[in-house]
């Protein structure tokens, strides 16, 4: 199955100067210093280096000019747009889903579970399923590794599918990683220890891992390939 998201048109390129605070950045496009908003809170720190070339789409958010999407780094575009995920996961259910959610009939966006709010509630084939879908863009040594930083909300997420399945219903944490260099995705216990006991957690139960790569050119953004998922043992 195509899973193709076309990026907001246009892309301007530029070049990217310094990160002004969590969500904005300072770029220089066609000579001029712009301020930015970026859609992503991690730290990115392997990617936005000064003077990186970066494409950003000339709509920004509030005081800022344009809205940040890409990076290049070592030859490849990256995408930093945490929201990505959400689309392309939204893309693939249109077409009838993706594994391991298949013969979809019908989804429900940010749902509401025990005081949790999920990204999807999909009525498929095989029953209900939860899904949460999780962007990642650091890589290293073909290892995606998630998060980059602590996310509190992240954990509760995992226990709350967790709890969902051992009630009967069905869930999913879906990482799509923003490059195509990767061959497996890790938690990375050292970023966020929390993060990874949850995944355990969540791995007991019976939720689903898994992570695809996306290949990504100025334009567009197409799922590539399925890879592992490792959580490492407490």
């Amino acid at each position: 199955m195509r899973v193709e998201l076309r990026l907001p048109h246009p892309t301007i390129a530029g070049r990217f100067m310094r990160r002004v605070n969590r969500f904005a950045a300072e770029v220089v496009v066609a000579g001029r210093p712009r301020y930015v908003h970026l859609p992503n809170s991690g730290r990115l720190s392997e990617l936005l280096i000064p003077g990186a070339l970066v494409r950003v789409h000339p709509r920004g958010h509030g005081r800022t000019w344009g809205t940040l999407l890409l990076v290049r780094h070592h030859g490849r575009w990256v995408g930093v747009d945490s929201q990505a995920p959400n689309r392309l996961w939204e893309t693939a259910l249109r077409a009838g889903g993706l594994p391991p959610v298949c013969g979809v009939l019908r989804w429900e966006r940010e749902v509401a579970y025990e005081g949790e709010r999920l990204d999807f509630r999909v009525q498929a084939a095989d029953g209900t399923w939860l899904v949460e879908t999780k962007s990642c863009n650091r890589v290293e040594d073909r290892v995606a590794l998630f998060p980059d930083a602590p996310t509190a909300r992240g954990a509760r997420h995992l226990r709350a599918l967790a709890r969902a399945v051992r009630r009967g219903m069905r869930a999913a944490v879906i990482w799509f990683i923003q490059r195509d260099d990767a061959r497996r995705l890790r938690l990375d216990v050292q970023a966020d220890p929390e993060l990874a006991e949850a995944g355990r957690e969540a791995l007991r139960a019976g939720v689903v891992l898994c992570a695809y790569t996306c290949s990504v050119t100025a334009g567009r953004m197409l799922v590539r390939s399925a890879v592992p998922v490792e959580v490492p043992p407490g």
